[in-house]
């Protein structure tokens, strides 16, 4: 039975593309080897084989995978007019260094139309619109990849939003369902949805209501983009929303995910803290601190 064993790891081992060079993965957060295998279009036993010394099943992130060639070769592509080498991996999501390897000899800074190229991943066809920044290429949890409008999906600032931007965003998460701990579109509760706009809009905030009660600057009369507080379930900042200017504000209920409330609601009313602000946004009125109602 070993020597039948062996003789067929042996085989198998004999279907590598040996001659092709491997890749470095290194494993991202709710990765599995399934899921690499997928996105370089290996066969998972390929993939096993060519890391023995790794548990599949206790795997960390940041952990370093070797992905074999597949059987057929790493997939080919075309060059076309206008086709620079960094668009090409930032489309295929990619690095240079990768397209290097695996096209020793090229020369990455002048490529010529009709040249081909190998790249680690199949490369999803472009939208026709993609020149234009309309367009964002993203991967699924399980390896498949394509692209999707930039209007549909959330993406980080790269530079601190303004009050009136913030507030643009934070709109967008409305009818997102309550769940408790969650900070994606997927599920919120109170505040994750203020921690994921802030995010978002490139101001970080801690996690909690009342850490970020304790990291703002108390105000007396909120505006666009200020954070209102209320004591609910504990006593002193445990629930927390985004206001609209007036007396209007976002928030993630337990009941009904992120809608619009108002401050005269009487449940609000008889359980608002005030307001605060983002200390590096303009000054407003200092606020006595209220303790309750």
């Amino acid at each position: 039975m070993r020597k039948i064993f062996a003789l067929a790891l042996a085989l198998h081992l004999g279907c590598f593309a040996a001659d092709l060079p491997t890749l470095n993965h290194r494993l991202q957060r709710g990765q599995t080897m399934a899921a690499v295998a997928r996105i370089y279009g290996v066969p998972l036993a390929d993939l096993l084989l060519s890391n023995p010394g790794l548990d599949p099943h206790h795997l960390e992130v940041g952990t370093s995978l070797q992905v074999p060639a597949p059987l057929s070769g790493w997939p080919q592509i075309q060059v076309v007019a206008g086709d620079r080498a960094s668009a090409l991996a930032q489309r295929g999501g990619f690095s240079l260094e990768v397209l290097a390897a695996l096209n020793p000899g090229a020369d990455l800074d002048r490529l010529e139309v009709g040249q081909t190229l190998a790249v680690p991943v199949t490369m999803p066809a472009a939208p026709a619109s993609v020149s234009s920044g309309d367009w964002e290429l993203v991967t699924l949890a399980d390896g498949r990849r394509g692209w999707a409008p930039r209007t549909l999906m959330l993406i980080p600032s790269p530079t601190p939003l303004a009050p009136p931007q913030v507030v643009e965003l934070a709109q967008r998460f409305v009818g997102a369902p309550y769940r408790w701990g969650g900070i994606s579109p997927n599920g919120v509760d109170c505040s994750g949805f203020v921690q994921e706009v802030f995010r978002l809009s490139g101001h970080p905030l801690p996690r909690l209501a009342d850490e970020q009660f304790q990291q703002t600057t108390p105000i007396d009369v909120p505006q666009l983009g200020d954070l209102v507080f209320f004591t609910t379930y504990l006593p002193g900042p445990s629930h927390v929303g985004i206001s609209l200017g007036g007396q209007d504000f976002l928030h993630a209920s337990s009941s009904r995910g992120v809608v619009q409330a108002s401050l005269d609601d009487g449940y609000f009313k008889s359980r608002y803290l005030g307001a605060h602000r983002l200390p590096g946004w303009a000054p407003g009125p200092q606020a006595t601190l209220t303790t309750g109602p």
